[in-house]
């Protein structure tokens, strides 16, 4: 009997690449497995355009090691300037500092660097051993790393000031044995002389008697002429709860409580490790990413900032102890411990809230009223699933993304209380693509978001990669499309060129001019009485081109960093190197399980590509960006597609016209081809992929579908 036909149209091939479907579930307009393709939210797939460095870029004048890590940051409103953005570039222990304002983008470096390895503290492992992480608050960037003093940088005029921040906290600690505070003792200990006077006995106006219980403070005992009594404070009940402390401020690494009480005989209490993470969050700078068993999930705020001496003022500006005016300010700074949070590796501000990042969890710091205060917030803890490395986290729209040992999470937001929800976003799509990803690659992941484009990118090495900053595979999250699409670049045979790192780049920036100051019109220069030039140093802003993911590149024949992106027409890594660009659509069953089809015809629809030619009348023509579509199938569960055909063909014959090699003569804007199917099957699968060098652009498919009537 005849087969019966029916006609299958595919406009939609956009939803990514999808492992986590059966053979009999998988969803439409997704692929079983692709690379390199470019998914547009038109519903074009294409083909993603080869990397390259720059037009007219130019080499740094350092070198980067195999074994130099680097580490990849963004300055605004530096100096102050809305305007003004420097990329920041750590390598080994030096940062580098590039102007985002102009092309090309690897000219721009500022011609001062900061060495880091100025700021590293006792015990520590070396600069160049730790990335750092960095914030801005009032025009200064903070860095923070675990291998260096917390540093603050300012910006004026070329020039940088690194001030290395102090951190001050009150002491809130009992030194001595709290259990037997409740009483009097004649004959204190060094440890219970210090706690008595971090209550406040013997400062200034306060009674310099050490030997009182330490359950209420000592204006308690005042006698009706408002004077100190040892009688009247012995005649106050204060159970055994103890009073107040925190009179002394101290240096939170080195806690020298000798120093500030004159009590003699007490052990310095050092911290050995240094903040690794760092973030500004309403008006504040907050610290985190202790690595001591103390201080693991201690985190310090400074007060609310009106220069940078304040960044590492973290206590409450009035004295506990005191009399009058003890108060917690809503401006002071102060700490919040987070005693179960282990490692904290990434602070994140989004709204009214701070989000911490651990490895066993996330928590959310927020403000009552939407506003955090030092004397009103609330701790509450979002998530169990922690975060793998630091780099893998990146903000997309506000809204925090983020590598665990589990996948890849995000946070959903109630939109009344701004609560937040862990949500896993690999089960359902890419989870055994994701868990094929090697530990060591995923611990050395970096990411960025193209904020006009709406795209995550994360970028990791090969599993057996020597070159530490060396990256080559690219995971990509679409976010309007809620796709995911992978990426990979291919070496060159010898000494190639790689990407180390990735930044996103917006395509408008400023710029330092220095201008003659002129009189009469413009027609002379003013000068100094020595004869200089009077100039006038201003911002100017400047559109600087396409905004675009932008590639920090290390060229493989002198080990110096370039620039670079996406954007070879050639469809050649580093302009000779072929990388591959296929997709494999899902298992169509026309419906019915049980019989077998056949697809006799399937029409594709691809977009011309075609924009000219180069070359002369001697020595021939060149086609400017051709296509290629090549086109094979697959019947039931088979993993070997068939004889690949060429979908991309043009049916009308182009003439060159000498005088205008720009223009491509054909009358059509989308090709259409059909092509025949051979075989049989109760299911069939498609496959597109690329020929070298050349582009392709898929519009979508038609099929002509036939069913058996007999199986």
């Amino acid at each position: 009997m005849a087969q019966s036909l029916n006609q299958k149209a595919v406009n939609n091939f956009v939803k990514g690449l999808i492992t986590e479907a059966a053979e009999l579930t998988f969803p439409e307009g997704a692929s079983v497995d692709e690379l390199n393709c470019d998914l547009r939210r038109d519903g074009t797939r294409r083909r993603r355009l080869g990397v390259t460095t720059e037009e007219s870029f130019t080499l740094s004048s350092f070198t980067l090691s195999d074994s130099e890590l680097t580490s990849v940051g963004e300055w605004v409103n530096v100096g102050g300037n809305a305007d003004l953005t420097f990329l920041v570039l750590q390598k080994g222990s030096t940062l580098y500092f590039y102007n985002k304002a102009d092309l090309p983008y690897s000219d721009q470096i500022e011609a001062n660097s900061v060495d880091l390895s100025a700021y590293e503290f006792s015990g520590s492992s070396g600069a160049e051993t730790s990335k750092c992480q960095f914030t801005t608050l009032e025009g200064k960037l903070v860095v923070s790393s675990s291998a260096i003093d917390t540093l603050s940088i300012a910006y004026d005029a070329g020039n940088y000031t690194v001030s290395v921040i102090d951190f001050q906290t009150r002491d809130f600690e009992w030194q001595g044995e709290v259990d037997e505070y409740y009483t009097d003792d004649s004959t204190p200990s060094i440890l219970r002389q210090y706690d008595a006077k971090n209550t406040g006995w013997g400062a200034s106006g306060a009674p310099s008697d050490l030997t009182k219980k330490l359950t209420h403070p000592w204006y308690a005992g005042k006698d009706a002429d408002n004077n100190y009594d040892a009688a009247e404070f012995d005649k106050v009940f204060g159970g055994t709860s103890l009073t107040g402390n925190g009179h002394f401020v101290l240096d939170f690494f080195s806690k020298n409580r000798s120093a500030v009480s004159g009590v003699g005989g007490i052990t310095t209490e050092t911290e050995e490790s240094r903040f690794k993470c760092v973030e500004s969050f309403s008006g504040r700078v907050f610290y985190a990413g202790l690595e001591s068993a103390k201080n693991a999930g201690t985190i310090l705020f400074s007060k609310l900032t009106n220069s940078v001496d304040d960044f590492g003022k973290c206590y409450q500006v009035n004295d506990p102890t005191a009399e009058y005016l003890s108060d917690l300010l809503d401006t002071d700074g102060g700490e919040i411990h987070l005693s179960d949070a282990i490692n904290i590796q990434r602070l994140y501000a989004y709204q009214a809230s701070l989000f911490i990042f651990a490895e066993n969890g996330v928590w959310q710091i927020t403000g009552v009223d939407g506003v955090f205060k030092a004397s009103s917030y609330s701790v509450n803890r979002v998530s169990r699933i922690g975060i793998l490395s630091p780099e893998s986290f990146v903000a997309a729209e506000g809204v925090p993304f983020w590598w665990s040992r589990f996948g890849i999470h995000t946070l959903q937001f109630d939109q009344v209380s701004g609560s937040a929800q862990e949500q896993n976003i690999t089960i359902p799509t890419i989870q055994t693509y994701w868990d094929g990803i090697s530990s060591d690659a995923k611990k050395a992941v970096v990411s960025s978001y193209d904020s006009i484009n709406k795209r995550v990118y994360w970028a990791y090495p090969d599993d057996d990669e020597t070159v530490t900053s060396k990256l080559n595979n690219f995971l990509i999250l679409d976010i309007p499309l809620q796709a995911f699409y992978p990426w990979r670049i291919e070496n060159q045979a010898s000494s190639t060129d790689c990407v180390v790192g990735l930044a996103f780049y917006s395509g408008f920036g400023a710029k330092e001019l220095q201008l003659d100051v002129t009189a009469n019109n413009g027609a002379d220069d003013v000068v100094t009485s020595t004869g200089d030039d009077v100039v006038s140093e201003q911002i100017s802003t400047f559109n600087t081109g396409d905004p675009a993911i932008v590639l920090l590149i290390r060229d493989g024949a002198t080990n110096k960093v370039t620039m670079g992106s996406f954007s070879s027409t050639s469809f050649l890594d580093w302009g000779d190197t072929n990388y591959s660009s296929y997709a494999e659509t899902g298992y169509d069953f026309v419906g019915d399980l049980v019989t077998k089809k056949s697809a006799p015809y399937v029409v594709v629809y691809t977009r011309l590509t075609e924009e000219g030619f180069t070359g002369n009348e001697v020595s021939g023509y060149e086609v400017v960006r051709p296509s290629s579509l090549l086109v094979s199938t697959a019947w039931d569960f088979n993993s070997n597609f068939g004889t690949s055909q060429q979908a991309y063909r043009l049916k009308f014959p182009v003439v060159v016209n000498p005088s205008d090699l720009t223009t491509f003569n054909y009358p059509e804007s989308v090709v259409t081809t059909r092509l025949k199917v051979r075989g049989t099957g109760r299911s069939m699968r498609i496959r597109y992929e690329s020929e070298q060098g050349k582009d392709f652009i898929l519009l979508g498919w038609g099929m002509i579908q036939g069913r058996n009537s007999r199986f």
